[in-house]
């Protein structure tokens, strides 16, 4: 078991502060009026040109002359906002603000950008991956935000906001798109008022459906970049007074989709080694800008699941002197992938239940499990010379996932050609493993691993941000935020079978195999199930039993490895 515990301290001085000019320029009954556009990205109702840090403010209406469905496609309204996907989007997808982001292909980390949908944080860049339904607003907000939310946000913010249920009339709204590749999406909702001015129901929904524009040539019907996914949501809001707002938060989604293969853009020189090795190709029928303009690919089936759901609570009470906000909420998320991660027609290696893998082999991916609690005071003092914000956040995440990998039939004699070429002989590995296995050859085909990773997460923070308006056109804000955050990680290895692993091991350590060629089958052979054929007789477990660890050379710290 191993604990990691950081606390973290920031602070944010920011001068604000209008020109002469501009100031004259209002003051001009003359000049044209220009429209006035209100964000709530500092958690106050401001006009975006008198917030201090850099907003983007998207209207619902902006996204659907853009044809902007998910946060994928924001890039073309702001180029500085980047998600990119890493053969899978529900486990591999990261986001980036001016370039700067985290990681996506651990699952332990959080990412430095972070996604709040109604106050809500969502712990994962997957989660968030859902179609943008309902929306009143859309702030993307760049550089750090720690100040002005429980999670830390060094790279920035992305702020969505739904419609709220109308407590005096019935709304109601409905949209339907079709586009090239049987692209089919509906979006419809409704509003009712349950009791005039006081309660009030929203529901909405959205289905969304196309086919793949990837498609492979090395086997005929796998597709990528498809989309099949639904997501219904309902709202319930009660106002019994006009000092307290209620509102409760619900939602379910699903996908079921392939993602992500990728074209190949460029053959290896090692091409004609492969043949040597007893393989009639290296699995690249096209490549190139021939592959690029034809969008094919040479790859198995991607497979990437996914279905959540969760609820939300927001309490707004006008305290007098100061207005309390209370969030609270529960998510669920859970992902299933089965990547080809070798991106070529060869049965190389696939994690999950891809193509390599033997019936009843175990998924790749698991729940994560989040529960949060915000608490804020804001409002103003000294006849409004100060706005200020304090709030506390506390949060609970439970990660349980497995990893699992096989290697396939092509394996050993392809990574033969890709790193030995011809300079070791035909099929290396087979004399390698033979040298630390009696003489005997070992073939890695068939070799398996199943892992397993858990990750516990507490995070508690306080945070203040507090604006002083000196002058009608000078202001200094001031905030700071701490952070006490613990994380327990544990990693056991479930299955595994690597004869060949530790043939090589075998061999490397009596040095049978050539001090030149000790990488290169090490890392062929070994690398792909992580600890190789120790971890099945050493296991770590969280609950306190400790078992005498692995060599050194082959141990595993605990925690989530992508």
């Amino acid at each position: 078991m191993r604990t990691l515990w950081k606390p973290v301290m920031g602070l944010l001085c920011t001068v604000s502060m209008t020109s002469m000019a501009q100031a004259q320029d209002a003051q001009d009954s003359d000049a044209p009026e220009r429209e006035v556009i209100i964000v709530t990205a500092t958690l106050r109702a401001a006009d975006v040109q008198d917030i201090p840090i850099a907003v983007t403010a998207v209207s619902p209406e902006q996204l659907d002359r853009q044809n902007v469905q998910d946060i994928k496609s924001l890039t073309s309204i702001s180029p500085s906002f980047n998600v990119q996907s890493s053969q899978t989007e529900s486990q591999g997808t990261s986001i980036r603000i001016r370039g700067v982001g985290t990681t996506g292909n651990n699952t332990g980390l959080e990412s430095s950008v972070g996604v709040f949908i109604d106050g809500v944080y969502q712990s994962r860049p997957g989660i968030a991956l859902g179609d943008l339904l309902d929306l009143e607003r859309l702030e993307i907000l760049r550089g750090p935000q720690g100040t002005l939310f429980g999670r830390n946000t060094s790279a920035g913010a992305l702020n969505l906001t739904t419609k709220r249920p109308n407590l005096t009339k019935v709304e109601a709204f409905g949209n339907f798109t079709y586009g090239n590749y049987d692209f089919f999406n509906v979006q419809a909702g409704v509003s009712v008022p349950l009791v005039n001015d006081q309660l009030g129901l929203r529901v909405s929904g959205a289905y969304r459906k196309r086919d793949g524009f990837l498609n492979s040539v090395g086997v005929p019907g796998a597709e990528s970049s498809n989309r099949d996914r639904y997501v219904i949501r309902g709202q319930l809001l009660w106002e019994p007074s006009s000092d307290i707002s209620i509102r409760l938060i619900g939602d379910y989604a699903k996908a079921t989709e392939n993602c992500c293969d990728a074209v190949i853009v460029r053959e290896t020189e090692l091409q004609p080694f492969f043949a040597f090795h007893g393989l009639p190709n290296d699995g690249v029928a096209v490549f190139g800008q021939s592959a690029l303009n034809n969008l094919q690919t040479n790859s198995q089936q991607f497979l990437n699941n996914t279905e959540q759901y969760g609820f939300s609570g927001e309490l707004k009470w006008d305290l007098g002197p100061a207005q309390m906000t209370y969030i609270g909420s529960y998510r669920h998320f859970e992902a299933e992938s089965a990547q080809e991660s070798d991106f070529v027609s060869l049965n190389l290696f696939s994690t999950g239940r891809g193509s390599t893998a033997a019936a009843g082999f175990p998924r790749t991916g698991g729940p994560i499990k989040t529960m949060t609690h915000e608490l804020r005071f804001q409002g103003s003092a000294f006849n409004d010379a100060l706005d200020f914000l304090v709030g506390a956040y506390y949060s609970d995440e439970k990660i349980d996932e497995v990893q699992s990998m096989t290697l396939g039939t092509d394996y050993q004699r392809a990574v033969s050609a890709g790193n030995f070429g011809n300079l070791a002989g035909v099929n290396p590995l087979f004399a390698l493993t033979a040298l630390g296995n009696g003489g005997v050859p070992v073939n890695a085909a068939g070799n398996f691993a199943v892992n397993r990773f858990r990750q516990d997460a507490e995070s508690f923070s306080i945070f203040t941000h507090n604006v002083f308006n000196i002058t009608d056109n000078l202001s200094l804000t001031l905030g700071a935020r701490y952070v006490d955050e613990k994380k327990q990680g544990s990693f056991d290895q479930l299955a595994a079978n690597s004869p060949a692993c530790q043939a090589i091991v075998n061999g490397v350590i009596t040095g049978a195999v050539p001090a030149a060629l000790r990488g290169g089958a090490l890392g062929a052979t070994c690398f792909p199930h992580l600890c190789g054929a120790y971890c099945p007789r050493y296991r770590r477990h969280r609950a306190g039993q400790h078992h005498p660890g692995p060599p050194a050379a082959a141990r595993v710290q605990p925690g989530l490895q992508g």
